[in-house]
């Protein structure tokens, strides 16, 4: 996408300051059971287009944006290149497949993400969904998981982001209990999108223990801690726990003190 054609951009949209505390639903499918090699920056698009869906749609409308709107929620300058990269990431939301398993009807969906796309002179971009998404995205009563557009838009590697997400759907009772994520390590890397040729230390070490470490950082209510069961000297079961849940209420005499377990700054 040549740059000359985004050197006058527009702001069409007013609401961009709040653009990143949208909510992103999606099917827990498309979490657990999609294999797809998204970069950080095409999931954080994908997140972007996946909260302009409102409750009640029954298809899939047109997404109205443009790339300034993109570019601000992203943290990237104003500028005819960084508008050409978020516009060939859309082209390649495009191209790419994602393989969704389907266990209760024996069937792998294999689509791809974004149907078609439309750059105005002005930046302004028109994306449609593929129609394929849409039992994955729409209409959502049950077995959906949802989360801040700002907690992945903040996230700076594809591995947090997918841990992220892991972690929200293990999320099933709204933080009564800690949210515990239980997979075997080969299940946990097909789920985070790891290299097949990795063994567990590789993952561990190149995968897994960034991504936790960039999650603790980052988002206010993640303390991810590892668990790892082991069958002599070979890691056969991983657990992750979000220690911040539950919170905590202690009432001492006359003073009640809340233990807020928000990390310091």
């Amino acid at each position: 996408m040549n740059n000359y054609l985004f050197k006058s951009d527009r702001n069409f949209n007013d609401d961009i300051d709040d653009q990143s505390y949208y909510y992103v639903v999606t099917h827990n499918d498309l979490i657990t059971k999609a294999s797809h090699d998204l970069t950080a920056r095409e999931l954080k698009m994908m997140d972007f287009v996946i909260s302009k869906i409102k409750p009640d749609d029954r298809n899939f409308n047109v997404v109205e944006t443009s790339l300034y709107e993109m570019g601000q929620l992203f943290g990237y300058a104003r500028s005819g290149k960084n508008y050409s990269d978020l516009a060939k990431a859309i082209g390649t939301l495009r191209k790419k497949e994602v393989l969704i398993l389907d266990e209760q009807d024996r069937t792998i969906t294999q689509t791809g993400w974004v149907q078609s796309a439309k750059y105005h002179e002005s930046g302004q971009v028109q994306i449609e969904l593929s129609p394929d998404l849409a039992p994955y995205l729409l209409q959502l009563k049950s077995d959906y998981t949802q989360y801040r557009l700002f907690d992945t838009v903040q996230l700076d590697s594809k591995y947090s982001i997918r841990l992220y997400k892991l972690m929200r759907e293990a999320n099933k009772d709204k933080g009564k209990t800690c949210p515990t994520l239980q997979a075997t390590p080969e299940e946990l890397a097909r789920m985070m999108g790891a290299p097949k040729s990795y063994s567990f230390g590789q993952f561990n070490q190149k995968v897994l223990t960034p991504a936790m470490d960039e999650i603790n950082l980052k988002i206010d209510d993640m303390d991810l801690e590892i668990h790892k069961g082991t069958r002599g000297r070979k890691v056969v079961h991983v657990e992750i726990y979000n220690t911040f849940y539950p919170r905590k209420h202690s009432i001492k005499g006359s003073v009640a003190k809340f233990e807020n377990q928000t990390r310091p700054l």
